[in-house]
Formats: structure tokens, sequence, C-alpha cells
């Protein structure tokens, strides 16, 4: 069974380098049978170097203290197939979730269409909490590979790290081009 811890870590530099988190937010994992190594809480993102190990079954760990997050991250494992997790604060992406959700639409963009299967929303809820984690996994039982939590962020399932972070991308692409096309559309 191959855990790209490495993956995770590197995943998580390159969104703290294109400003899709901050310095202590967002998170990443990757399943490992019936646990998950997700990156731990508190810890500067550009400067992860160790990875918490969480029982899919009991959510005990190993390791550093995990991110808040992990109950979501268990949710996706749960409820699909997904090998890895990327969770960002991606900013256009929360901007569109509170102005214009129903822009999130993967379909008009041939990098989110290519990358994205479907898009779930859900409303504002507590970071961190069970309430946010099962609505979370309801989205993705619904087939949603990404998920918008609004004034929040998003997170996606993949078949690897890269693959999650690449619908994270095209997910800020997507809403970054719909917040443009807004803007146009009101000049007119």
């Amino acid at each position: 069974m191959e855990c790209p811890a490495s993956d995770v870590i590197e995943v998580m530099r390159i969104l703290y380098q294109k400003g899709l988190i901050t310095v202590l937010s967002g998170n990443a994992s990757v399943r490992c049978g019936n646990h998950f190594l997700i990156t731990p809480s508190g810890t500067p993102k550009h400067k992860i170097s160790e990875l918490a190990l969480v029982n899919l079954n009991t959510l005990e760990w190993v390791g550093p203290k995990p991110s808040i997050e992990y109950r979501m991250h268990a949710q996706f494992y749960l409820k699909s197939n997904f090998k890895a997790v990327v969770h960002a604060h991606n900013p256009m992406t929360v901007l569109l979730a509170d102005v214009k959700p129903e822009l999130l639409d993967p379909s008009p963009y041939v990098e989110s269409r290519y990358a994205i299967k479907r898009i779930g929303v859900v409303e504002r809820l507590e970071a961190g909490s069970e309430e946010l984690a099962l609505a979370v996994g309801r989205e993705v039982e619904k087939g949603a590979d990404v998920v918008v939590m609004k004034g929040h962020g998003a997170i996606a399932g993949g078949k690897d790290p890269y693959d999650a972070l690449n619908k994270i991308e095209a997910l800020e692409y997507l809403s970054a081009l719909a917040i443009e096309k807004l803007k146009l559309r009101s000049q007119t």
C-alpha cells in the first residue's frame, strides 16, 4: 500500500505559494487502507515535515494532532473511492459561493470541465465541526468530487494529492472567470 506523504507535503506548499491557503489554513490527506495521513494542526503549511495517521473507523490518531478538519476528510474516504483529499480557502471561490453560487458550474471552461465531475455546495457551518463533516459527506454521497463550503473554502477528492489539487485549482480558475464575467456584464 502506497501512502505518498511527500506528495501531501508538496501539495500544501503549492497551495500556499499560489495563495489558495494562508500559512495556517487548509489541509490535505492521503488514504492508506483503513487509515489516512493528514496535515497537522497549527503547523505553518510551508514547513510541514510530519503527518498525523488517523484511523478511519475510530478517528483515533498517532503522531501530531491532525487538522481540525480530519472528520471532513474521513467523510470523503468513507463515502467514496477517493485516495486523496485537499482542502483550500480559495478566495475567488469563497466570494462566488457567497454572491452567485449557481455560477459554480464546471461545464463552461475546459480546465474545470475535464477536472471536476460535480460541485456540491454547503451552507456556512463551523470549521472542524461534525455538522460540517456530515454535510460534506452528504454531497460526496450525491456524487460530488468537489464541495464548496460557503464562507470557508473548498474540498476536493482525487486519485492522488495532485489530482485533488488540480480540482481545487480548476475550481478557483472557473470562479475567477465567473466573477470577471459578472463585472463585465455590470459594465454594459
